[in-house]
């Protein structure tokens, strides 16, 4: 009789669970690989936050309520690195270590290191350190002399240990060519090994929906700064001196409160603006399945799912033409691609421009689901880094 072949067991490590954004939906999607024994660990857990599948899950939380708090603060998250010197996780039970990280999560090699076994599964090295968004924040977010002092320090400090723990991330594999073109210009390889493989997405509820044309525009997305909300309502209003029958609905998690009432505040006089917030996966399904186009205008994307999304659902996907997405759909019909560029009037310009000619257009979508980002070709790609 042929013994079952043992199962390895693998320690997962991401740094906080406090939305529901794509990166959580990645996780959730890499803990039900059956293939591997996975044991998640976390800093951070916000149950109220975050998706309700999580609260099925086993998560062995190495932080407490004070770093809950500290962990939606940027300027403060580099406060991660010296209580990462105190985070133990047993890696002499498991057979691989992994860390899923935006930047951060790297810091956990300080203490926890399993030698020629630790790999990394990254979106990006830390946006907020890479030259392009510390140039974009200090033209966005931190206006003051203090915040700048002090965010421009922090970067400072968080480049000199993040070089430190990549020398300990004995294999990196990214979600994306712009994740992996990131490390590289930053100086992380170092003749490392390395690959993309891209996230596991589950369409199947979106390639399930039914096909409808649809009455309104859809901006799937965290409310914060990066995503940009600001920008398209600004362009929107422009778009409605032409098209005032059209609507526009902006839902997403509550990323950042003060941005979110921003939102609120700049679009409350506009009718044809609505904002639903903090919607579960069926309230999000339903947008999707009766809007007639969905928009995407983040700031450098890592990945982003939403245009997958849209495309598995029937939907055109009018989105900016930089970000990890792009390489996957820019020869796609139903891609309306946004000129991205450095002046906020001129990009304004440029997503109205792209709403009219979408609205000009004849192109009938259909529904189209990405191989490349199954679960199933995750899975035998991620059985080939273990294995």
């Amino acid at each position: 009789m042929k013994l079952k072949e043992k199962k390895l067991k693998i320690a997962l490590f991401y740094p906080w669970i406090k939305s529901k954004g794509g990166a959580e939906k990645v996780l959730l999607e890499i803990m039900k690989i059956k293939d591997f024994n996975f044991d998640l660990y976390t800093w951070v857990y916000d149950e109220k936050n975050s998706f309700e599948e999580f609260k099925a899950l086993k998560i062995n939380i190495l932080g407490s309520n004070i770093l809950r708090k500290i962990s939606k603060m940027k300027i403060l998250r580099g406060l991660f690195l010296p209580f990462s010197l105190f985070s133990k996780i047993p890696l002499e039970e498991y057979d691989y270590f992994l860390i899923y990280t935006s930047g951060t999560g790297e810091f956990i090699t300080f203490r926890n290191y399993k030698k020629g076994k630790t790999i990394g599964y990254v979106n990006t090295i830390l946006r907020d350190a890479y030259p392009e968004i510390v140039k974009w924040n200090m033209k966005n977010i931190y206006k003051n002399i203090f915040s700048r002092i002090v965010y421009l320090s922090s970067v400072k400090i968080y480049r000199f240990f993040e070089k430190i723990a990549w020398k300990r991330i004995d294999f990196p594999i990214f979600i994306s060519e712009e994740g992996f073109k990131r490390a590289e210009k930053q100086g992380l390889l170092k003749n490392k090994k390395a690959k993309v493989i891209y996230p596991p997405v589950d369409m199947t509820k979106f390639l399930k929906l039914p096909s409808n044309k649809g009455s309104f525009f859809l901006y799937v997305s965290r409310f914060n700064p990066p995503k940009r909300q600001d920008l398209l309502i600004k362009a929107w209003v422009k778009f409605s001196k032409e098209y005032p029958n059209e609507k526009l609905i902006l839902s997403g998690g509550l990323e950042n409160k003060k941005y979110f009432e921003y939102i609120k505040e700049l679009s409350k006089d506009i009718k044809n603006i609505e904002i639903k917030e903090g919607l579960d996966n069926e309230g999000i399904l339903k947008l999707y399945e009766k809007s007639k186009a969905v928009i995407f205008v983040p700031f450098l994307e890592d990945f982003g799912i939403v245009p997958f999304e849209a495309l598995a659902a029937g939907k055109p996907i009018i989105a900016v033409d930089k970000g990890g997405y792009v390489d996957l759909i820019k020869n796609l019909p139903q891609y309306y691609p946004i000129k991205e560029v450095e002046n906020k009037n001129l990009l304004v310009e440029n997503i109205v421009n792209t709403l009219k000619k979408f609205m000009k257009s004849n192109i009938k979508p259909k529904k189209i689901n990405i191989d490349s980002i199954s679960p199933q070709n995750f899975k035998k790609d991620i059985r080939e880094v273990f294995i």
